[in-house]
């Protein structure tokens, strides 16, 4: 396809007009706050001018590679195609901008015209000036006239959807040898920002995860994978006015908007009345291709009932870039090129009409920014005056974009202030500053009090976390704090889950909600968390209360190195106080930012040991495992005779296994293990199912709707694994135990009203009523004598419930060291 495509004035225009032009609707006159400093040249004296060229490394061949028999562009020919393209113009910079979980290169390139340093500059100040000054940026005639507009486009994040990394590197191409005026017009008020593979070991091996098994478009909240870390950080560097995620394989193309449910914090308004008009301009040219598998498009905002492919959560690279004032889509190429059945012939000609469609994307895309360029940047400005100036979000008419109803109206109401607390206020300080360090590498913004204050009743210590939401973010931080909400009664259906998340409640920390005022207090703004961990002066024995997974990293590294550490009954730990441990638990304070106190008087415990953890389950365990400090060793049903070997401590139950399915040597390999006290550790039904498969813990488990899932409400009882536990709970297909054996205590209960935020059917045997007040968290000890804990919540859920962490470790000591 010529880059020509790019240029021509086609229906689809006429219709992206008219789409506009329905939006008759007048925001409320309001004064915007503006940022005490705007941005200065001295802010930007790092920029460097384009083009930035760079060699990229050069892989070494690799005949495997899945990509080849898919007819799309080998991993190993992506570095010499894009050093060439850098050698032959001066409109292309590349650069090797991270490594994969497999070690990988991620490529990031930039497409523009060439850029001296004053420019460059000038061009850093202006993107800043759109979040920091919006309302100036809205009548800054030179901006207006000078800034080069952005897109991103994302290409690859699943591995084995392949073709957007090939129209990436065409579109760089004809971008970057074209001799047309009209291109060299358009890179001059633009910049194409592109990540050319975004799982390149997924690419390579032909899987959907990258090598550490995770769905890359699942992360972008917890942001655990060095991959999405790239991608967060070029939507934030980049601001793109639109962003383009290349998938496939659906049939046919589908493209966004999406159905509802709607984040609650987005400005809907300022995208759909752009987000719809240019998916309909993108599906008249996929007509325009002539292939008879582009005559129609897929948009689920018009196509399809509220649930079916929604927007909700901030997980997936378009729901993130959503919130950083980006107009973004999902492109969902039509054909599958994978499996055994099509000739060779048959995938190349598939990924052909695929790579074609993504083309047609990024090319139409562009032509809406240009069409459209003083409105767009207009609306991205708007976003942020919107957020400093405290302003509602709108409640918008229906009819407002054809299609749009009362379904499609979600909204929150943003109080004025969040507070995370430091010191006697803040039940973890590590807690706490993981979750500050989340929302600045998320693009929010956080201060600090240099003084103690009082707000809303409490009183603060100084260098308490201030969270201002007068900020240009607001509706990306206000997605991470805020509860969420409970959208049972409004939708039947969800893409997927989580339907909430709420790191504000689910990541240990301490978050109070100002819903009225701003501390009354000087502020000074933070770009990182911090925490300090300490000991005791004295010589007196020391306690650790397990609040975080920082304090599970410093008892498993004491265990390591053969401190003798004791297990209370309320599951804190005690290290005997003499001078050696004194060290050591002082070099684990500063390590891993953990405060021990001095402990009780007349203390008893249990001596524990160094834990070893087999588990069955998946990469969600291992990692979590690995985040707590444990030994962790995979197992499978079929390798128990082999693994399950008598260092094995505890037992982690998260896959369904059949016992009686089991070989001889691997039954007897478990017998052995159980009857030497090995603990176990279950997580829903399948851990439930084992436990009474082995004849440990009596229990029925009940299992939540597959939708299920959210942030509930519990009740802890204060046994050892949940005291000093938090009130909420995640889950992902919530499970609830009853008729409870005789040894089972109940650790842990969800409430009377068990759902506090997500989607879970109120009634019915699988309903938040069968589920009330019923237990979450169980502990007993088998007739054996292991110590079993069973799990109704999900601590392991994608790496995501950080504060339930410290309950799954706090679970392996106790059933460890029976």
């Amino acid at each position: 396809m010529s880059v020509n495509r790019l240029f021509p004035r086609l229906t689809a225009t006429a219709v992206t007009v008219s789409l506009l032009g329905t939006a008759a609707w007048a925001a409320p006159a309001t004064a915007s706050a503006l940022p005490a400093v705007p941005p200065r040249a001295s802010d930007v004296a790092d920029v460097r001018g384009y083009p930035q060229r760079s060699a990229l490394p050069v892989w070494p061949d690799n005949p495997a590679d899945a990509s080849i028999p898919i007819g799309v562009i080998a991993y190993d020919d992506i570095a010499p195609k894009l050093n060439a393209l850098q050698a032959a113009s001066d409109r292309v910079s590349a650069r090797v901008a991270g490594k994969s979980a497999g070690g990988y290169d991620l490529y990031a390139v930039t497409v523009t015209a060439p850029e001296s340093r004053a420019e460059a500059r000038q061009q850093e100040i202006w993107k800043r000036r759109i979040e920091d000054e919006p309302a100036w940026a809205q009548r800054d005639r030179q901006l207006l006239a000078g800034y080069k507009t952005p897109l991103f486009v994302n290409a690859n994040i699943h591995g084995n959807e392949w073709e957007g990394t090939d129209a990436a590197l065409r579109v760089i191409e004809d971008l970057a040898t074209s001799s047309s005026p009209e291109v060299a017009g358009l890179l001059r008020r633009n910049r194409l920002v592109f990540n050319v593979t975004a799982n390149p070991d997924g690419r390579v091996a032909g899987s959907r995860a990258n090598s550490a098994g995770y769905d890359l478009n699942r992360d972008l909240t917890v942001v655990a994978q060095p991959e999405t870390n790239l991608i967060r950080e070029l939507i934030i560097d980049t601001k793109p006015i639109i962003t383009l995620d290349l998938h496939g394989y659906v049939s046919p193309t589908l493209l966004h908007p999406s159905t509802p449910p709607h984040n609650v914090n987005n400005e809907y308004d300022l995208y759909i009345k752009h987000g719809l008009p240019n998916a309909l301009a993108i599906e008249e040219d996929l007509r325009g291709l002539g292939h008879a598998e582009t005559q129609r498009a897929r948009i689920p905002f018009r196509d399809d009932e509220p649930g079916v492919w929604d927007d909700f959560p901030p997980i997936y690279v378009p729901s993130f870039a959503m919130l950083q004032s980006s107009i973004p889509y999902t492109i969902e190429a039509p054909l599958n090129p994978r499996g055994g059945a099509l000739t060779p012939a048959e995938r190349v000609r598939r990924s052909g009409i695929n790579t074609d469609v993504h083309e047609v994307a990024i090319q139409t895309s562009l032509r809406y920014i240009q069409e459209h360029r003083a409105q767009v940047l207009h609306d991205q400005a708007e976003v942020y005056r919107r957020g400093w100036a405290g302003e509602p979000l709108r409640d918008l008419p229906d009819g407002f974009v054809p299609g749009w109803g009362p379904e499609d109206n979600y909204h929150t109401t943003f109080p004025r202030a969040y507070v995370i607390p430091t010191g006697t206020g803040q039940r973890s300080e590590p807690a706490a500053a993981r979750l500050v360090d989340l929302l600045i590498s998320s693009g929010g913004r956080v201060w600090r009090a240099k003084k103690p204050f009082t707000a809303g009743g409490r009183s603060y210590q100084a260098g308490s976390y201030v969270v201002d939401l007068h900020q240009p973010k607001r509706g990306l931080v206000n997605s991470l704090l805020e509860p969420g909400a409970d959208i049972t009664g409004r939708v039947d259906d969800l893409y997927a889950g989580p339907a909430a998340w709420s790191q504000g409640l689910t990541w240990g920390a301490t978050v109070e909600t100002l819903w009225n005022e701003l501390p009354a207090v000087r502020l000074e703004r933070t770009y990182d968390g911090r925490a300090e961990g300490g000991v005791p002066a004295g010589n007196g024995d020391l306690r650790l209360d397990l609040r975080d997974a920082a304090d599970l990293l410093a008892v498993n590294s004491l265990l390591n190195r053969g401190v003798a550490v004791h297990r209370l009954a309320d599951g804190s730990v005690v290290v005997p106080g003499t001078p050696a441990n004194r060290r050591l638990a002082r070099a684990e304070a500063r390590t891993h930012a953990v405060t021990f106190e001095r402990a009780p008087a007349g203390w008893r415990g249990t001596r524990l040991d160094k834990v070893v953890v087999g588990y069955l389950g998946t990469v969600e365990e291992r990692d979590t495992l690995a985040d707590l400090g444990f030994e962790a060793r995979a197992l499978t049903a079929a390798t128990l005779s082999t693994s399950l070997t008598g260092d094995v401590d505890v037992l982690l139950v998260a896959s369904n296994v059949n016992l009686a399915n089991l070989s001889a040597e691997n039954r007897a390999a478990l017998d052995a293990f159980l009857t030497r006290g090995g603990g176990v550790v279950g997580l829903g039904t399948a851990g439930a199912g084992f436990s009474n498969a082995a004849s440990l813990l009596s229990v029925t488990a009940t299992a939540g709707p597959g939708l299920a899932s959210g942030v509930a409400n519990v009740v802890n009882t204060g046994g050892p694994v949940s005291a000093g536990a938090i009130p909420h709970s995640f889950i992902s297909q919530p499970v609830w135990f009853t008729a409870l054996g005789g040894n089972v205590t109940v650790e842990q209960s969800y409430a009377a009203d068990p759902l506090l935020a997500g989607w879970w059917a109120t009634e019915g045997a699988n309903g938040q009523g069968a589920a009330a007040n019923q237990a979450s968290i169980v502990r007993g000890v088998s007739a054996g004598g292991n110590g079993v804990v069973l799990f109704g919540t999900d601590p392991t859920f994608r790496l995501h419930p950080k504060g339930l962490q410290p309950q799954l470790g706090r679970a392996l000591l106790w059933t460890a060291g029976r």
